[in-house]
């Protein structure tokens, strides 16, 4: 009788825990669509209609509550500043064989090629998400540091993954699916309001899936170059113009 018991409550404990992921995914990846926060220094959402993690959406800005909020959700986190921005993933190339328009942004981003050209970004890091008991292995959100806005988040997740997409199809419809030609696997993609949403479910060494997930703002990248472009034009005037002045 006792090992019955055991396992029925090996069984139920079970099916908790998959619900618990699929009510956390739920929470995390579909957002509150009518969420607005009255906090000073909380970001305003006003139903966001594109892609949001943990209710991070492209009109929010990241504040000092915020990072706090995430820190008690992910985990502690590392940040780093003015940095490099590669858009690539999941092999050399992905992006420029499927992604044109986001190749465009890389080109610009990493111009002129084979050097080293860093932006004004803010790039947290979590590297221990899943002592917090979220179903994800590595966590990175990059914001600008211009607007705060965020330009690019990166999740990768094991077998949980499976739950994101069934989480972010529910909320915005099929995906567009990339087989790959070069390597093995396979992408998934949402594209809204110019920002794109791409899952890669490739395997790891041990032969077991991996599902990367990027989100990339679009919008904010694109006004993250200009004001680097118009800051490059100014800082050129005034060098010019005390040149002229010297003399």
């Amino acid at each position: 009788m006792s090992v019955l018991k055991n396992k029925k409550i090996q069984v139920s404990a079970g099916i908790f825990f998959v619900l618990g992921i699929i009510v956390a995914v739920v929470i995390i990846f579909a957002g509150n669509d009518d969420t607005t926060v009255n906090s000073k220094s909380a970001p305003v959402l006003k139903s966001q209609e594109g892609f949001t993690f943990f209710d991070l959406g492209v009109d929010s800005e990241l504040t000092d509550n915020i990072r706090d909020e995430l820190i008690e959700k992910l985990g502690s986190d590392a940040i780093e500043g003015r940095s490099p921005l590669d858009l690539d993933s999941n092999y050399k190339g992905f992006i420029r064989q499927y992604f044109k328009e986001l190749d465009q942004l890389n080109k610009r981003l990493n111009s002129p090629p084979g050097e080293r050209v860093e932006h004004n970004l803010i790039k947290l890091m979590y590297r221990y998400a899943q002592r917090k008991k979220v179903p994800f292995k590595y966590v990175e959100l990059i914001f600008s540091n211009y607007t705060q806005k965020p330009l690019l988040f990166k999740i990768a997740s094991k077998k949980e993954g499976a739950f994101i997409i069934d989480t972010i199809r529910t909320k915005h419809g099929e995906p567009k699916t990339i087989n790959w030609e070069q390597e093995e696997g396979r992408s998934l993609y949402w594209e809204k309001n110019k920002s794109f949403l791409i899952i890669s479910i490739l395997k790891d060494r041990y032969g077991d899936p991996e599902y990367h997930t990027a989100i990339y703002f679009t919008p904010n990248i694109e006004a993250m170059l200009s004001k680097e472009e118009q800051v490059a034009r100014q800082r050129e005037e005034a060098i010019k113009k005390k040149g002229k002045t010297a003399f």
